[in-house]
């Protein structure tokens, strides 16, 4: 490949931003930044404020100290409350997503190389990741984290809890992948184009949104690392969104039974252990499966698959 190829071959996920003369300017990543910040904000403020709303109504009603809202929103018991842990999470996602349509000014790109989220990456692999992580996080929390276990009271609020988990879970690891990994990459990839840049350089930006001790902080490194990698390998956000989600959605619906488990502070070395082991072996194994799966198109184990012309021009999700 000559020194300039890589401008006319099939481009990876962290240059798409270089496809066009008018996505490459350097100021697009910067506006990209800049409008999803500002969606973001506005988009936190009607959250809370449809929150607070609710809550009062719900006081008023006479609805019971459960309905309603404690002061910094954190526990996993409330209704109200899991909505603002994970509503206020999850609208980054639509945030990154037109921040970087609009501000970006190319369509799709965010998604994947295809321009569009490749569904058969994300239901085929949760099949078997679901299963795993599910295992291990409940028997990890059997061994480390029962002691404060308590059946919550099966009733209308318990039942709404578990909802909100089910429904908001899963767009609050996207959001958090589209943000961290997608945006990031690209952002990044408009300007440097080695990959390494957008993988690593984010690290310490996600590290600073979770508030664990220093080896807590390790685990968050390795696994942010570990989704930043698979980004670049798969070419698309699709397979760190399954593990991110498979990871949280086990914790979050634990969280009725031992609201302490979301508690961020130190970690025993015994939990780090286990934690980074799963990251890594889920991580290595999807890498794997990833590279078998592509194998008529030609990509090595160490090689990105690159996305053929017919699937580039996919139909486009925004």
């Amino acid at each position: 490949m000559t020194h300039d190829s890589w401008k006319t071959a099939p481009l990876r996920y962290h240059l798409l931003a270089r496809e066009t003369e008018t996505s490459s300017r350097w100021w697009r990543p910067l506006a990209s930044i800049a409008l999803s910040s500002a969606l973001y904000i506005g988009g936190v403020l009607v959250l809370v404020s449809l929150i607070l709303a609710t809550a009062a109504i719900a006081e008023h009603l006479g609805g019971g100290v459960g309905w309603s809202t404690t002061d910094e929103f954190t526990d996993p018991t409330r209704p109200l409350d899991m909505i603002a842990m994970l509503g206020s999470v999850a609208l980054m996602l639509p945030a990154a997503v037109l921040g970087s349509r609009w501000g970006g000014g190319a369509r799709g790109i965010i998604h994947s190389t295809s321009r569009r989220i490749r569904w058969k990456l994300i239901w085929r692999p949760a099949a078997v990741v679901f299963p795993i992580y599910t295992i291990s996080i409940a028997a990890t929390f059997l061994l480390t984290g029962a002691e404060g276990f308590s059946w919550p009271g099966l009733n209308l609020r318990t039942t709404a809890v578990l909802a909100v988990i089910i429904i908001l879970t899963p767009l609050q690891c996207a959001a958090e992948e589209y943000v961290f990994r997608g945006l990031a990459q690209q952002t990044l990839g408009t300007w440097l184009k080695s990959p390494p840049w957008g993988i690593l350089v984010p690290v310490p930006f996600f590290m600073i949104g979770h508030e664990y001790g220093w080896l807590g902080q390790i685990d968050i490194a390795v696994f942010a690392i570990c989704m930043g990698l698979l980004v670049w390998k798969s070419g698309g956000l699709e397979l760190p969104i399954v593990l991110h989600t498979a990871n949280n959605l086990s914790l979050f619906l634990l969280s009725p039974f031992n609201p302490s488990i979301l508690e961020q502070g130190d970690v025993a070395p015994s939990r780090l252990l286990i934690s980074v082991t799963l990251t890594i072996v889920m991580t290595a194994a999807t890498w794997v499966w990833l590279s078998r799966t592509d194998t008529r198109r030609g990509p090595a184990v160490a090689e990105p698959p690159r996305d053929q012309p017919e699937e580039a021009a996919a139909p486009v999700v925004v």
